[in-house]
């Protein structure tokens, strides 16, 4: 089990990797990729509601990673977490899962096609 400390290092790690995304906040490409996800029925399993996640902004993205940080151990009781797992293993857990679709969100703003395939081949082929 890591350590608070060592959860709060990967966690300000998961910050920065977000705040260095400026090119996928524009209005017209949120509204875009969010319109064309929402089209497929894409679901990736966030603890945040679709469309609320959809339309992150990079700045948004970060006041919920704080939002997290900040919810007070009864909430994260909630959530899944216990002294064996350690609270702030979990709230690391929840943030490491939003940064991960928030980054493959941020490769369908920028079109990229491996991400479109990717996408096409989970939600359209099948």
């Amino acid at each position: 089990m890591l350590s608070k400390l060592e959860c709060i290092k990967k966690i300000e790690a998961l910050r920065d990797d977000i705040r260095v995304m400026t090119d996928i906040d524009e209005a017209d490409k949120v509204n875009e990729t969010a319109a064309r996800l929402k089209g497929l029925n894409y679901t990736p399993p966030v603890s945040v509601g679709l469309d609320t996640f959809l339309t992150y902004t990079t700045a948004g993205l970060v006041r919920e990673i704080d939002r997290i940080v900040d919810l007070p151990e009864a909430k994260m009781a909630h959530l899944g977490g216990n002294e064996k797992t350690g609270i702030w293993a979990i709230k690391l857990e929840h943030i490491s899962v939003l940064v991960f679709y928030f980054k493959e969100l941020a490769a369908l703003r920028r079109q990229v096609p491996e991400a479109w395939d990717e996408v096409d081949e989970l939600y359209v082929h099948d």
